[in-house]
């Protein structure tokens, strides 16, 4: 028998129960997002790894900006960047979320309160080093209904490894989908071209696509790093836009607003 569930479970996605969890019980008034009336592509770079320097280098070439996650305890450490490096791609416009303390899911801590004094001392340390992070993107993608709630206070929204496209009126500002790129992406990308296709249908019906790279895995090539320089390129060249959680987060605020605006001087 347990063969038999243990099999059932590995066909099922990943974060298969959180994710019905957030389907059956719906989204809480603090988890929805703005109404998703345009497209983007965003680029999220995990873990601050040295090599996340590659992309970012492709973004600075097409003055476009990205994401970078960036968890403390890791800063400086063999592999990672560190803070000078941090606060020059910070300079230079692009965004930093915070990834943990230490890259420990947040499932892991108990009980909630030393889950928010983590969190809380975590954004501390990096602005005594001049960084800020409006963004959290949960280590390992682990999140849940209480966890949500205790870090929204922190954060603007939150970023999953729950694989999707995000489109629709119902989506969770603290739950967003994201899609491999590179690393842990050959079961759900197998060529260019279907990124290709996931651009173009954001042409047609507002989609939001978030690629999750993890630039310091040796899963992700040199031959990745300019498939995305192609694919950011193509996504320019057909009218969609490339920007960061944040900057697409404004864009959605600043769409709804003239929306009301413009409502209310139709009534007046």
């Amino acid at each position: 028998m347990n063969r038999i569930i243990n099999a059932i479970k590995g066909r099922l996605p990943a974060h298969f129960s959180d994710r019905m969890e957030e389907r059956i019980r719906g989204l809480r008034d603090f988890e929805r997002l703005e109404p998703l009336d345009s497209s983007a592509l965003t680029i999220t770079c995990d873990d601050s790894a040295l090599r996340d320097q590659d992309i970012v280098s492709v973004l600075d070439a097409q003055n476009l900006k990205g994401l970078i996650s960036v968890s403390p305890d890791l800063v400086g450490t063999d592999g990672y960047l560190d803070y000078p490096a941090l606060r020059d791609i910070q300079a230079r416009g692009h965004e930093l979320a915070f990834h943990g303390n230490d890259h420990a899911p947040f499932t892991d801590i108990h009980p909630i309160s030393k889950l928010t004094d983590s969190v809380a001392d975590g954004l501390s340390r990096l602005r005594d080093h001049g960084l800020s992070a409006e963004i959290v993107v949960y280590p390992c993608g682990n999140n849940n209904r209480r966890i949500r709630q205790a870090v929204a206070p922190f954060f603007r929204a939150g970023v999953s490894t729950w694989f999707g496209v995000n489109s629709g009126q119902l989506i969770n500002r603290y739950a967003i989908r994201r899609v491999p790129f590179g690393a842990y992406a050959s079961q759900h990308a197998p060529s260019e071209r279907w990124y290709q296709n996931m651009i173009d249908a954001a042409l047609h019906e507002p989609h939001w696509i978030i690629l999750m790279l993890h630039p310091g895995s040796i899963e992700h090539t040199t031959e990745h790093t300019a498939m995305l320089q192609r694919l950011m390129q193509y996504a320019l060249e057909r009218g969609l836009p490339v920007r960061s959680v944040s900057a697409h987060l404004d864009a959605l605020q600043t769409a709804l607003a003239q929306g009301s605006d413009q409502f209310q001087a139709g009534v007046s």
